[in-house]
């Protein structure tokens, strides 16, 4: 189910959180048009620099947050190319950058001057620390707004160290699926209004609304919160993590421990603990919490993973181990829900989808990331070009020179 077949989007965004919100709208049959620099965007030189894994040729860094767009290299500090950034704006129902307050004004791609093209137009922006405040025009990633300025670093790491720190886009993902949650509702808006309105998604935003359950109580109690570790005693010892004989985590997550304790203790090999005085109620469970989770924790330590989910599996339980993610990307129900759709040029890879389906409709991978200016003089042409603007466009430096996928320094609009 393709929910935004026939809406028309231009990225203009680089790396990763914005574009990642592009990717889902790709995913969701909308058609986007990813606008780059001439020397690329800096995301295709990542890989390989020591931030994520290196898989050689296949760059699936740029192909998980840049499949299902087309792509066109166009400078809009050339006139010619501002002229043609316009026309494409024109006729298009979304417009997304996670460019800076001061790089959108010197290029004249606020919304404002969007809106004077096209008044319908959905205006979605990403950045690091939020649109107010002293820092909004200061540039930022996931490791430094939403894992280090948002708490998230903080909370994880214990107190002894060392510190804890993030996977490759943690914050950039899921902000990117917020972003096009946001932009879906000012979509549904412009249907009953006919005016186009901004979105707004930050990564310290996300980290907040992450964190909320230990922020909203930092801000009652104005302490910060007791970090939480494997022997950290828990009033009720049926959640939280265990290591298994051959050294596994197993996480329990019965929260509601009335209706699981005494699926839990036959599992475990105590049922004689059902109806003991002791553990009668939650209340009574809680008093004598450390006692229990000693019982618990001998429980699952003298038996391995293997008989721990026969054992769990036949009782009223909920449990996982902790999986690697060679685990992950082969478990019965990441394959049988299509979480990683196949790639369509590569033999074995597979590309993490967003997290919502439309009609129980798995995602599909339509197309394969573009190569710089893969689709420049295609998309030129669907916006009324003639061949012959198309080859003056060229001329005038305005879609660069054609070349391999280059690196390139960032700039400073993040």
């Amino acid at each position: 189910m393709r929910v935004l077949e026939g809406i028309k989007v231009v990225e203009l965004a680089e790396h990763g959180f914005v574009p990642s919100c592009a990717a889902v709208l790709g995913d969701w049959g909308a058609d986007v048009v990813k606008i780059e620099r001439p020397t690329g965007d800096p995301l295709r030189a990542i890989m390989g620099a020591g931030f994520v894994a290196d898989t050689g040729d296949y760059n699936f860094l740029w192909e998980l947050y840049n499949r299902n767009k087309r792509g066109i290299v166009l400078d809009l500090r050339v006139a010619a190319g501002r002229t043609a950034f316009d026309r494409l704006v024109t006729d298009a129902d979304v417009f997304i950058t996670n460019f800076l307050p001061s790089a959108r004004a010197k290029l004249r791609t606020n919304p404002e001057d969007l809106w004077a093209v096209n008044p319908r137009l959905v205006y979605a922006k990403g950045h690091g620390q939020g649109q107010q405040g002293p820092d909004a025009d200061e540039g930022g990633f996931d490791s430094v707004s939403y894992w280090g300025r948002g708490g998230l670093g903080h909370i994880l790491t214990p107190e002894e160290g060392p510190m804890v720190m993030q996977r490759g886009a943690m914050g950039d993902a899921p902000s990117g699926a917020m972003l096009a949650g946001g932009i879906a509702a000012a979509l549904f808006h412009r249907e009953r209004t006919g005016q186009g309105m901004v979105v707004d998604v930050s990564l310290l935003n996300f980290a907040v609304w992450q964190l909320g359950v230990d922020l909203t109580a930092t801000t009652v109690l104005r302490r910060d919160p007791d970090k939480m570790g494997a022997g950290t005693v828990r009033s009720n010892p049926l959640v939280g993590a265990y290591k298994t004989a051959e050294g596994r985590w197993l996480m329990l997550g019965m929260i509601d421990d009335p209706r699981h304790w005494a699926p839990a203790c036959r599992a475990f090999g105590f049922p004689e603990l059902i109806d003991d005085p002791r553990f009668v109620d939650t209340a009574a469970r809680a008093a004598h919490a450390a006692e229990l989770q000693a019982r618990v924790s001998e429980a699952i330590a003298t038996r391995t993973l293997a008989e721990l989910r026969d054992r769990l599996g036949a009782e009223d339980t909920i449990f996982s181990a902790l999986a690697s993610p060679l685990e992950v990307i082969d478990d019965p129900q990441v394959v049988a829900n299509g979480y990683l759709a196949p790639h369509p040029g590569h033999p074995s890879a597979r590309l993490a989808c967003a997290p919502m389906q439309f009609d129980d409709a798995q995602v599909s991978v339509r197309r394969g990331a573009p190569r710089l200016g893969e689709h420049t003089d295609e998309v030129l042409a669907e916006i009324g070009l003639s061949p012959d603007e198309i080859a003056a466009l060229h001329r005038s430096g305005a879609t660069g020179t054609p070349a391999a996928d280059p690196g390139g320094p960032s700039r400073v609009e993040r």
